[in-house]
């Protein structure tokens, strides 16, 4: 869903800045409160929304990284104009797709949509449908994106804190009146996430009630999806986000994977955003220099790097409540049979499962093809109403 502004792209100059990638302010530089708990809120700044019926908050939080430290997360929080009904909100905790992993990739940065881009609230399937809902919807940015630090692209456990401490940080919010219930819901990057939150929700926040866990075209089998090289610009830049940021995350060298000589190019790769059209070119260009020799090692024979994929492939645990997974049949980045064969495993595992395909859809579309699904089936799970239980998967 990339807007293209031709305007901007015919001055657009091959520098971050001038395609439009924003910069953090001050307000992102402030730090964790060290002793406070996980979902204190650091910062609020109020802004105005581009969805009607709602309020909108970008916020500083406290989360914690792999580690168990405390750090700072920025996002937005969303909150209905409409009278809280009795005992509080609910709250639809939003899981964004990759933007990209340096700090200016935030979608939180840009609420204008910048130089041929989208705003946060235009980003966010079903927004609009959730606020008439009377549901407070959180959009962390995740980890080191907009907050200083290193972004765990794809490292589940860590990506599911900042979502469910997305949803503390409401209960937090003075005039939220957020009640602890909440739902997950979640495309490509920010599906795998939904799923690592799913599945940690009980343990690491038992006071919240998570009522659904909702993901589209969700990356699952890491080790056969993305362990091979990839094929084509984006998909070079997308290995560059990986290889990056796991080396910094998890202290490997990034050489025992990628050549030494072409560090530098992957380092300028995973330095782009892909969230309007110009971004997108600048990166594909960025992916275009590391073709070739990027890896110097097969990935699937490489340790540690079969054992982190495996650790970050959600389905290792109970889902944490009932899932809808939604996936297009037409989908080149995460391939339909992919999310067929975890379906296959939550179903054999006996658990609840609403596993729906769209014919002909893209990636890049499912989060919007699927959202008026996804609205009702949260909104089910609000209301108690017994989810949908089909463990095969049906068109639509």
């Amino acid at each position: 869903m990339m807007k293209c502004c031709w305007a901007a792209l015919l001055i657009c100059l091959p520098t971050l800045a001038a395609c439009g990638i924003p910069q953090p302010s001050a307000f992102y530089d402030t730090p964790a409160l060290a002793a406070q708990p996980a979902g204190t809120l650091i910062s609020v700044q109020p802004f105005s929304p581009t969805v009607p019926g709602a309020a909108a908050y970008r916020v500083l939080y406290n989360s914690t990284d792999i580690a168990g430290d405390i750090i700072p997360v920025s996002g937005v929080i969303y909150i209905p104009l409409a009278p809280p009904p009795p005992g509080g909100r609910n709250t639809v905790a939003w899981a964004h797709p990759t933007t990209g992993v340096a700090r200016g990739c935030a979608p939180s940065l840009d609420e204008t949509g910048g130089l041929g881009g989208i705003t946060m609230a235009q980003s966010i399937p079903g927004l609009a449908l959730f606020i008439a809902a009377g549901d407070i919807v959180t959009a962390t940015d995740y980890q080191g994106m907009g907050a200083p630090g290193v972004h765990p692209y794809l490292i589940g456990q860590a990506e599911g804190q900042d979502i469910i401490d997305s949803v503390r940080a409401a209960r937090n919010l003075p005039g939220a009146d957020a009640d602890g219930r909440f739902a997950v819901w979640g495309h490509s990057q920010g599906a795998q996430a939904a799923l690592f939150a799913g599945q940690i929700a009980k343990s690491y926040a038992p006071r919240l009630e998570l009522v659904g866990v909702a993901a589209a075209a969700p990356p699952t089998d890491l080790n056969g999806e993305f362990a091979e090289p990839f094929s084509g610009d984006i998909g070079r830049d997308l290995g560059a986000y990986i290889y990056s940021t796991w080396a910094a995350t998890y202290h490997v060298p990034v050489t025992s994977i990628v050549n030494p000589q072409a560090v530098p190019a992957m380092d300028h790769a995973a330095a782009q955003c892909i969230s309007s059209l110009a971004q997108g070119i600048d990166a594909a260009r960025a992916g275009a220099a590391l073709k070739g020799d990027f890896l110097s090692h097969e990935p699937s024979a490489t340790p540690p790097w079969p054992a982190l994929f495996a650790e970050n492939s959600p389905g290792h645990a109970p889902p944490g409540a009932p899932l809808l997974i939604v996936q297009g049949t037409r989908d080149p980045t995460v391939e339909p049979h992919w999310t067929r064969s975890f379906a296959a495993a939550v179903c054999a595992q006996h658990e609840t499962l609403d596993f729906v395909e769209f014919k002909g859809v893209k990636h890049l579309l499912i989060g919007y093809k699927s959202a008026p699904l996804v609205a009702g089936w949260i909104a089910d799970r609000f209301a108690g109403v017994k989810p949908p239980d089909n463990c095969a998967p049906h068109g639509t």
